[in-house]
């Protein structure tokens, strides 16, 4: 019997290792298979997704919105300015010499009242010069009583003399007769005339000292005033040789010390009383015609504990700033210096100022105005009652601002305090006004709006 060999594989390989080959070959094809599929079912379930994304993003977005309402608002003007003290003095030496006392307690930031003594200036030369002028006045004074007491004597002989005049007068009368009569002598004529004209010097000699009395009496009475006036003077300068505060207030500076010397007119000290403080605000030229005197003014000023002043306008100034286009209105503040939280001279202040109520306008939050443009929901035909959310249509409106006001309208929105006044014919009342998502809304956009009257109802009553 003869062995038939067999048959070889291809490539001369044994039929155990082909069939091997061709299972590897069914088994990753099956592999492959399951990870396409596998694929593919997450494909479909990410567009599943994918649609329901763009379901949701198609609802329109809720927005806030507020009612524009007509309201009569007043109108507040704001300025700045710098504080100053209205009661301010400059204490000066009114004269010279050297400081002899200056109380320990009188230092800067110190109270003081008007007439306390500041400084002692040294005043014997003071003192010396009023004895002086006291002696000068006393001397002519007795000058004045003795011419009175003069003239008295001056008048009784001035009398006497008239009277022996009158009677020598008489005698030379009675001698001239006999003479022409023919019983006297003309020697005894001359004689009588001598004694005559002897009375008659002695009477012009008295007259025209006691003329003379007016004059002297004048003469005096003008050196005694001068005296008087310089006694004064020197009375003066030992009272101003104590140095006193003229006002009351507070220390601002106290120059000298002990034994400095000081000049005529030299400032020694500056007391300022804080009692009294004017604002000079620069208002918007604009405002004229709408604010008075005695219109409130609220002051405010920067800082991590911004405090608040309220002053009355006081008067304004008769001319405005051309080049700044403000006026300056003078804001009158009075306060306790015994308080805390003083305005100070010096200090930077925020100012506003409101005057009288308009006629109604158009009032809207003012953050609903944006670059002179409102957005305004224009509501789709719906059944919604008031408070719920309604479809409508964004529709940009372009507003002109009269002016800002700041305060509580709780009728249009409980939360806002900061509103935008709208010039006629901006909007309309009852106009719904959009006033969240400003950035992201554009012109015929659907939105549902929500008042934010009822969102603040809603969250009161706890509803969320």
């Amino acid at each position: 019997m003869t062995d038939t060999p067999s048959k070889p594989t291809p490539k001369g390989r044994p039929r155990g290792m082909v069939i091997l080959s061709i299972a590897f070959r069914a088994g990753l094809a099956l592999l492959v298979l399951a990870i396409a599929t596998g694929v593919f079912m997450v494909l479909l379930g990410s567009r599943r997704t994918i649609e329901r994304d763009e379901t949701a993003a198609a609802a329109p977005p809720i927005v806030q919105s507020v009612v524009a309402r007509e309201r009569s608002v007043p109108r507040s003007w704001r300025g700045y300015g710098t504080a100053r003290a209205m009661d301010v003095a400059d204490v000066a030496a009114e004269v010279a010499g050297r400081v002899v006392d200056r109380p320990l307690k009188n230092e800067p930031g110190r109270s003081v009242r008007a007439g306390e003594v500041l400084l002692e200036i040294d005043k014997v030369d003071y003192g010396e010069r009023l004895v002086a002028t006291e002696q000068a006045v006393a001397s002519l004074e007795a000058q004045l009583e003795g011419l009175g007491v003069e003239e008295e004597r001056l008048r009784d002989q001035t009398a006497f003399a008239r009277e022996e005049r009158d009677a020598a007068q008489r005698d030379y009368d009675r001698v001239v007769e006999a003479v022409q009569r023919g019983a006297g002598s003309q020697g005894e004529t001359d004689r009588y005339l001598v004694a005559l004209r002897a009375s008659e010097r002695a009477l012009s000699a008295l007259s025209q000292q006691l003329e003379m009395i007016p004059s002297r009496r004048a003469s005096l009475q003008a050196q005694l005033a001068s005296a008087r006036a310089d006694r004064r003077v020197a009375r003066e300068n030992v009272a101003r040789a104590t140095v006193v505060s003229p006002i009351d207030g507070v220390l601002q500076s106290i120059e000298p010390e002990r034994g400095e010397r000081v000049n005529i007119g030299e400032r020694v000290a500056r007391v300022v009383n804080l009692g009294r403080i004017e604002i000079p605000l620069r208002l918007p030229v604009s405002s004229f015609g709408s604010i008075a005197v005695g219109d409130q003014v609220r002051m405010t000023t920067d800082g991590p504990e911004p405090a608040v002043w309220t002053g009355t306008l006081a008067r304004l100034a008769p001319e405005s700033d051309a080049s700044a286009r403000t006026l300056t209105a003078f804001v009158e503040v009075v306060q306790d210096p015994s308080a805390r939280g003083l305005l100070l001279p010096g200090q930077f202040v925020l100012g506003s100022v409101t005057g009288e109520v308009g006629e109604p306008l158009v009032v809207v939050p003012r953050r609903a105005v944006e670059s002179d443009r409102v957005l305004v929901a224009r509501p789709e035909p719906s059944d919604a009652e008031a408070g719920a959310r309604v479809a409508s249509t964004v529709v940009p409106r372009s507003v002109r601002v009269a002016y800002y006001a700041s305060g509580d309208l709780d009728d249009i929105d409980p939360d806002e305090t900061e509103w935008a006044v709208l010039a006629p014919g901006s909007l309309e009342p009852g106009d719904v006004v959009i006033v969240s998502n400003l950035e992201q809304l554009r012109a015929g956009m659907i939105v549902e709006t929500r008042d934010v009257r009822a969102l603040q109802e809603q969250r009161a009553g706890g509803g969320g």
